[in-house]
């Protein structure tokens, strides 16, 4: 099984490049090496009112990508000492 791995900033400038050029999203899969479905599914998630553009991508991207919460802070630490 394949492991999952993002698409880098040159796959998303080779996206616009090819939406640009108005080339077949099929070829462009190929040629990245992903399926079509992961082309589709970054360009239905990460076009913004003006297309498709790698930069702005990114950033949507960036915005869902998991992030763990930061370590306790020291009011919830004294908040939940006092508690006990």
């Amino acid at each position: 099984m394949k492991k999952y791995t993002q698409l880098s900033q040159d796959e998303r400038y080779e996206i616009y490049a090819t939406l640009k050029s108005k080339s077949s999203i099929a070829t462009l899969a190929r040629e990245l090496g992903r399926s079509r479905s992961t082309i589709y599914r970054e360009l239905k998630r990460n076009t913004g009112q003006r297309g498709y553009r790698a930069q702005q991508a990114a950033k949507f991207a960036s915005q869902r990508r998991y992030r763990p919460s930061s370590s306790m802070t020291a009011f919830a630490f004294a908040y939940i000492v006092k508690s006990l």
